[in-house]
């Protein structure tokens, strides 16, 4: 939610190409170090056999979620404006962040490796 956090709070004027900017590094350092966990973590708890489906399904969970996050949204910002709209999503992703620093997710180390 950090990177995301900027967006509302970018100023108007030249000055916002900095704080857009720093948004999106800090949003490509987050996928950048988060993805290739995730991804390791899902193909290391699923069968081989399950490999296609885990990905098709978790693809297919996300771009839904876009198909259905993005009218909304746009919605959303007509209603009460973007500045506004966008605190909705990063109020979002701040519950979810703390809710998996509670929870036992933080503790899950990888199996052992299958065997054939």
């Amino acid at each position: 939610p950090l990177a995301w956090l900027l967006l509302p709070l970018a100023p108007s004027g030249a000055g916002a190409w900095a704080v857009l900017g720093a948004a999106q590094f800090l949003f490509g350092l987050g996928i950048g170090t988060d993805s290739p966990n995730s991804l390791g973590y899902r193909q290391a708890v699923t069968p081989d056999r399950l490999q296609g489906r885990m990905n098709a399904t978790i693809r297919s969970l996300n771009w839904g979620m876009i198909a259905i996050g993005a009218p909304i949204g746009g919605v959303l910002a007509d209603w009460i404006g973007y500045r506004h709209a966008l605190w909705i999503p990063i109020a979002g992703l701040a519950v979810a962040a703390y809710a998996l620093t509670r929870s036992r997710f933080r503790q899950a180390r990888m199996p052992e490796p299958h065997t054939r």
